[in-house]
């Protein structure tokens, strides 16, 4: 590739790069509201992500543009055309998270309710953001690829045990009230956009072996 060619790629991974930082900080202050519940930060959670959407649009420009004007050899190829889908990927991830701070925002008002599954969001909430952190650190670390990858799945699996779990759990308050059932099943549907994410974090995952090492790339 031509010097200015590598030098549009190097900008290119920086701001996919970019994108995951964001979405991984995003969900450090979200974790520490759910520790200290304090409903109020969750703002600053939809605060960090306000401009993902935007970043995600303006590194997808500089994707086409460098598939549509450069000869883009075929490792390079590869890459480019993952970051297209990885930034889509960060995108729903951002989407997920905001609607989990602005309903948890409201579920912290009824500690009754929330209290019984606390803890099981807790653990959900780790499993999930460790899949998706360590999905976002793949995209610089050229050294530890497959270890990385296989966290990102081992949580995955993780969030998708605790979220069944969770869901047992809630069908085994069959002996309560049905408002008391229909709002921890709502809280249910809340917490799946964890579950989700760490889906996601998969996918951004695959995308970046699959750009570092070929072979066929599957998604579903």
């Amino acid at each position: 590739m031509l010097p200015q060619n590598e030098e549009k790629l190097d900008k290119i991974r920086k701001d996919i790069d970019r994108l995951g930082v964001t979405i991984t900080q995003a969900s450090e202050v979200a974790l520490e509201c759910l520790l200290s519940d304090d409903k109020e930060r969750f703002n600053e959670v939809r605060d960090k992500l306000k401009n993902v959407d935007a970043d995600a649009n303006q590194a997808d420009n500089e994707i086409v543009t460098s598939l549509a004007l450069f000869g883009a050899e075929a490792g390079d190829l590869r890459e480019l055309v993952s970051y297209l889908k990885i930034t889509n990927e960060f995108v729903r991830m951002a989407d997920n998270l905001r609607g989990f701070a602005k309903n948890m925002a409201v579920y912290l008002d009824d500690v009754d309710r929330f209290l019984t599954l606390k803890e099981y969001i807790l653990q959900l909430y780790k499993a999930s953001m460790s899949a998706v952190t360590t999905a976002a650190n793949l995209i610089k670390d050229h050294d530890n690829i497959e270890e990385l990858y296989r966290k990102v799945q081992v949580e995955e699996s993780k969030s998708d045990d605790l979220y069944a779990l969770m869901e047992k759990n809630i069908l085994d308050f069959g002996a309560l009230s049905a408002d008391f059932r229909a709002n921890h099943a709502k809280i249910l549907g809340t917490v799946r956009k964890l579950e989700k994410m760490a889906d996601r974090a998969v996918a951004v995952a695959k995308l970046v072996l699959f750009a570092r090492s070929g072979g066929e790339l599957k998604l579903h």
